[in-house]
């Protein structure tokens, strides 16, 4: 049984100052009083008890980074130094840079490396106050490779205490391979073999990767099996893809850096459908186009942000950091918005009814933040405030002692 004490304040509850949060094995099981939580459970004779004194800090729900390509090898820092020099995605992709440079290194690599791999940025994740994540696949490309990406992300939800969403993500089109031909392999046997170990499936439409015939064909084989839909989409051009998503009944559109009116109301009308921003990928790819949230600001419940976590574009894990992004690239001026974006609205789109919100009975997924106030977080985004980080009811970070 653990007891957070006096918190300053605690996020979405707007008049529970003083209020604490009991929490037994993994639910929280009252928010109230210390006083009166202490008399209705008798604190005072649960020898195993263990409290922490939240006083002066704010509580906010568990972090849920929805859009990552977290499970990776290799490193791909040239290509930042070849953006600064001018050149864009596809250029740096014609130059033998890109992706293939990760499919390369993930092929390469063995189950155990990756495994390695991807715990080690699971734990950074737990310093930074992600306790959700969902991991993509997308730099196996071929079915052996991709399956090996797959099953070493489902070893990783086994194993680590952050919960785990695998994605089978196709990425673009194997260079030894016919696109025809790899279409009907990832049609009749990849996507068949990886539904064992992923609900959700992407597909990333764009130049340089899939196109709009490509894609419809995809997500609907994808619906056929029953996988839940995910796009990568209109991020340097408008192929269609709100179209594509309306018509299959996508469940979240990803990049939308390109955006008219039109598809914004598309958007808007499909009441399904969640729109991902990720301001980190543009900030690194020193993209001129903005992720077009503001075209979408009247369907606040259903705007996500995400880190786009990857070793090629966006180098960043840190929700703090893309929230200070997100207000910087996309004006945002509403805190609460970009707070509900990393917790509650991503659990929604998730479909994972059991956290991103603090109340009774979900799971006590929970940050402790030392600030005095909510709309502080983007504000100081880059400086370490996370106190504590709590994972199921489990204490995984602690404050470090002090230097001096």
């Amino acid at each position: 049984m653990l007891l957070l004490q006096n918190p300053l304040k605690i996020y979405g509850r707007k008049s529970l100052a003083g209020h604490s949060i009991l929490i037994h094995d993994h639910q929280i099981i009252d928010i109230n009083t210390a006083a009166a939580l202490e008399q209705t459970y008798h604190l005072d004779q649960q020898p195993k008890l263990e409290r922490i004194d939240c006083s002066g800090q704010i509580v906010l729900p568990g972090y849920i980074d929805c859009h990552t390509h977290l499970l990776f090898c290799g490193s791909r820092e040239d290509e930042l130094y070849m953006r600064a020099g001018g050149l864009d995605y596809l250029q740096i992709l014609q130059k033998g840079g890109g992706i293939h440079n990760t499919v390369s290194a993930v092929q390469k690599a063995s189950e155990s490396q990756l495994l390695q791999n991807g715990l080690k940025f699971l734990d950074k994740a737990i310093e930074l106050g992600i306790t959700t994540v969902e991991i993509k696949t997308g730099y196996g490309l071929d079915p052996e490779n991709e399956l090996k990406m797959l099953k070493v992300i489902n070893r990783l939800k086994e194993l680590h205490p952050v919960d785990v969403v695998p994605t089978l993500l196709l990425h673009t089109i194997p260079k030894e391979m016919e696109r025809k031909s790899y279409l009907r392999c990832a049609a009749d046997e990849m996507m068949p073999e990886c539904r064992r170990y992923s609900d959700w499936f992407d597909v990333f439409l764009e130049n340089g990767a899939f196109t709009f015939e490509e894609a419809d064909f995809l997500l609907s084989r994808a619906g056929q099996l029953g996988y839940r839909l995910g796009m990568h989409s209109n991020q340097m051009n408008d192929l269609g893809g709100v179209e594509l998503a309306v018509r299959h009944n996508v469940r979240h559109i990803d990049h939308l850096e390109v955006l008219n009116d039109k598809d914004a109301n598309k958007i808007k009308q499909a009441s399904q459908l969640y729109a991902v921003f990720l301001p980190s990928a543009e900030y690194f790819c020193f993209s001129d186009q903005v992720g077009q949230i503001q075209r979408l600001g009247d369907i606040s419940e259903r705007l996500v942000l995400s880190s786009d976590f990857n070793p090629g574009s966006s180098p960043v894990l840190d929700p703090h950091l893309v929230m200070s992004l997100a207000v910087l690239r996309y004006r945002i001026d509403d805190p609460a918005l970009l707070l509900n974006a990393y917790t509650k609205n991503p659990a929604d789109m998730l479909m994972l009814e059991d956290r991103g919100r603090i109340e009774k009975g979900l799971l006590a997924d929970l940050l402790c933040i030392d600030l005095k106030e909510f709309e502080q977080i983007p504000y100081m985004g880059t400086l370490p405030m996370i106190q504590y980080v709590i994972k199921r009811g489990r204490v995984l970070k602690k404050p470090k002692e002090a230097l001096y």
